[in-house]
């Protein structure tokens, strides 16, 4: 089955309200989320070593 005439190379129409990342970027905003959520818990009193021991889905009752 061939193309139609004219189909090749032609990009996608912007949707709105939809953001395009690239992997370095989508990657480095979980990685700020991470760090964010490490500092809350930090300044609460939590330890990170001690939630990583635990589990997540221990960490996730208390």
């Amino acid at each position: 089955m061939s193309r139609t005439a004219g189909s090749k190379n032609k990009t996608k129409p912007v949707t709105e309200g939809v953001f395009v990342y690239t992997l370095e970027q989508r990657m480095r905003i979980i990685a700020d989320l991470v760090v964010e959520r490490i500092l809350e818990d930090q300044d609460v009193g939590a330890k990170i070593a001690t939630i990583l021991n635990i589990g997540a889905d221990d960490a996730a009752k208390q």
